[in-house]
């Protein structure tokens, strides 16, 4: 996912917006990405706009599209804008993106998927603020240490990913996926835009 994307704001309802969508992606033949903020985990720019969302009060949907077809996207939007109502009322182009994480976890073959995924990022992204912390605990193996349990074994850290919107989305979707997903915290993804 090294393709550059765009921040497209939309006019219509989210229900509206996303079958022209996936009209125009089937009619006319292309593949490609796209991201709905509210259903990717992308984070809102401002509360207001979040606000609004929530209480229906404007019908504007975000969405991140693949840049090569953005323009032939607008194009289609505003051929059906007569019949159906739709508008793009804004367009940014995104710079980077990035999430936070952290995680606690005290199962070894756990352990092992999420370092995996960590030292296999996708080209065009990096960790920042990332020191992970692992440790055994030997007397902990088949009882108790004082009133809690001790643990055998636990790795623990926090961080951010970031880079390149595409490939920090490939991540944090695979991170979502895993088994692993409930022992770790992710943030929302901040999108940061080249204006």
């Amino acid at each position: 996912m090294q393709e550059d994307y765009t921040e497209l704001v939309v006019e219509g309802s989210f229900a509206l917006v996303k079958g022209f969508l996936i009209g125009f992606r089937y009619g006319s033949g292309n593949e490609f990405n796209y991201f709905f903020h509210h259903k990717s985990g992308i984070r809102r720019d401002t509360l207001a706009e979040l606000l609004k969302e929530i209480l229906d009060m404007d019908n504007y949907v975000h969405l991140c599209l693949e840049k090569n077809i953005v323009d032939i996207f607008k194009q289609a939007v505003l051929k059906a804008k007569p019949l159906i109502g739709i508008d793009v009322k804004k367009e940014r182009q995104i710079k980077e993106a990035r999430f936070n994480f952290s995680f606690s976890i005290n199962n070894r073959e756990a352990a092992e998927r999420v370092k995996e995924m960590l030292n296999k990022l996708p080209p065009g992204v990096e960790l920042e603020d990332y020191q992970p912390q692992e440790e055994s605990h030997p007397e902990g193996e088949g009882g108790t240490g004082g009133y809690a349990p001790l643990h055998p074994y636990s790795f623990k850290s926090d961080g951010t990913v970031k880079g390149n919107f595409g490939a920090v989305m490939e991540l944090f979707l695979k991170a979502k996926r895993m088994p692993e997903s409930e022992l770790m915290f992710l943030s929302e993804i901040v999108l940061g835009f080249e204006d």
